[in-house]
């Protein structure tokens, strides 16, 4: 993010909050749905994070300790072992 233009970033920013809900979505996907968020993210944080895993109908949260709301900068052994989990997960039986 560092290397990114100020306008570039706020435009970012933008978009993602400005964004329709993912409530619906979540709720009629019928595929898994993996929701990471850190412990210590307050927007928008476990509390709402593990909302939206459950109201999907394949859903798994994930809560990272000792973390923020930028979990690939801040803990990303953690969220790589996450990933490696749901890849193999996924390929079995491919």
């Amino acid at each position: 993010m560092l290397r990114q233009s100020t306008l570039d970033v706020a435009r970012g920013v933008t978009a993602f909050h400005s964004r329709p809900s993912r409530d619906q979505f979540l709720s009629a996907f019928p595929r898994p749905v993996i929701v990471v968020t850190g412990a210590d993210d307050v927007a928008p944080g476990p509390k709402v994070s593990k909302a939206q895993a459950d109201s999907a109908q394949r859903g798994r949260v994930h809560i990272v300790p000792e973390c923020g709301h930028y979990v690939p900068l801040e803990r990303p052994e953690y969220l790589n072992s996450i990933l490696q989990e749901v890849i193999a997960t996924c390929t079995v039986g491919y």
